[in-house]
Parts: structure tokens; sequence; C-alpha cells
């Protein structure tokens, strides 16, 4: 009996790994498949948008001086979301605990929000009218074109048959 469970844990354990695996394996292939069909989605907004030397200077500055914070609350996110599974996970989580962590990561989230909007704005600032257009403009197409981060399995039935993301 005890040999028998421990060979059914056993291959449960594989199971669950190749389901990871292969869901891993699947997000990215979906992600190299894009990143093909439109090299410019991976390139630096700001190489597309023909700067003045004075205005690239600018640019780059304000990006490396948005981006250490961004990383840094983003880092912090994850924390609080693995803090979050940490608790969903136990047999009985605590409602009130979860609550507050969702909290935690929302407040976070928005915050990160808020700081990309004043780092858009402020990089907006910077360049021309018709650069401006054209920045908003990539800024919206990288959107509508990027990879949602939920898992494929979590998409609608057509999404997932046409590779389309949502």
């Amino acid at each position: 009996m005890k040999g028998n469970l421990k060979i059914l844990i056993f291959l449960f354990s594989i199971i669950l790994n190749v389901v990871f695996v292969g869901t891993y394996a699947t997000y990215k292939f979906q992600i190299i498949t894009i990143e093909r069909k439109d090299d410019n989605l991976m390139k630096p907004l700001f190489l597309e948008l023909d700067l003045t030397p004075e205005q690239l200077t600018r640019f780059k500055s304000e990006r490396d001086k948005f981006h250490p914070h961004l990383q840094a609350l983003e880092q912090e996110i994850k924390r609080k979301q693995i803090e979050l599974i940490e608790i969903l996970s136990i047999d009985t989580p605590d409602q009130r605990a979860i609550e507050n962590k969702q909290k935690e990561i929302q407040e976070l989230q928005a915050l990160a929000q808020d700081r990309v909007i004043v780092h858009l704005l402020q990089a907006s600032a910077l360049i021309s009218p018709e650069q401006r257009t054209r920045f908003f403009h990539l800024i919206r197409k990288r959107i509508e074109v990027s990879i949602s981060s939920c898992p494929p399995w979590t998409k609608p039935l057509e999404e997932s048959r046409t590779g389309e993301s949502g």
C-alpha cells in the first residue's frame, strides 16, 4: 500500500512538471512568434522618433532615471504576489490575510501606473508635436499586439486557437 502511494505521488509529480514545462514553452513560443512578426516591437521607442541629438540625450536621461524605479516596483509586486500564493496554498487560507495582500498588491500596481503616466508625460514634453503623436501611436500599437500575462488556458477558446492575445 505504502509503495503504491509513493508511486502515485511520483507519477503525479512528473505529470505536474510536464504540464508546467509545457505551459512555459507554449507561452515562450508565442512571444518568439510575435517578436519575429514585428521586430520594431522590441526596439526602444526613442529609436523610432527621429530625435535630434539633444532630444536623444534628454530622452535617454529621463528613461535611465525611470527604469530602475519601475523595476524596483515590479520586484516588490512580484514579492507580494508570491506572498499571496503562499497564503492561498495553505489548507484553510485566512480571508482577511488574502484581502490585505490583495490590497497591498493593488496599491503597488496603482503606484507603478502613476509613475508610468508621469514618465510618459515627461518624455512626451521633450519632443515635437509630430514626434509626440508618433510616440503615443507606437505605445498604443505595442499595447494592442502585446501578449496577455494570463496563461494560455485562461483565454477564450477562439483566441487560443488563433494565437491572438486578449
